[in-house]
């Protein structure tokens, strides 16, 4: 810092020590204070408790109405049938146990096909 810096900010303490006196506080008003403190923060902590409550609950809701959406979208029409009958299920597990190829082949077949 420059000298002048310096001499100017000695001036303006100077000058605020001057206009501003120490004021003494009590022992008893900073307990007060301190009280007050802790009484607003107790108050904070329980406003987030119920919040994080509310907020739980609300996502709660949310995934059951989103899970209930979802199912009601899978379901198939009144008409067709989504089960398959236990001689055609036999038939496909037969087949996939006869071939030596592995399922994940399949699609490949068509990028060599003539």
């Amino acid at each position: 810092m420059k000298n002048t810096d310096h001499d100017e900010f000695e001036r303006w303490l100077h000058q605020r020590t001057q206009n501003l006196p120490e004021q003494e506080v009590s022992s008893e008003f900073l307990a007060a204070q301190r009280r007050s403190i802790y009484r607003r923060l107790d108050e904070q902590r329980g406003n987030w408790i119920s919040m994080r409550w509310a907020l739980s609950l609300a996502l709660l809701l949310l995934m059951f109405a989103g899970g209930l959406t979802l199912q009601r979208r899978n379901k198939t029409a009144p008409g067709s049938s989504a089960t398959i009958s236990d001689d055609q299920l036999f038939s496909d597990l037969s087949a996939m146990e006869q071939s030596n190829e592995p399922k994940a082949i399949e699609p490949m077949h068509g990028l060599f096909e003539e």
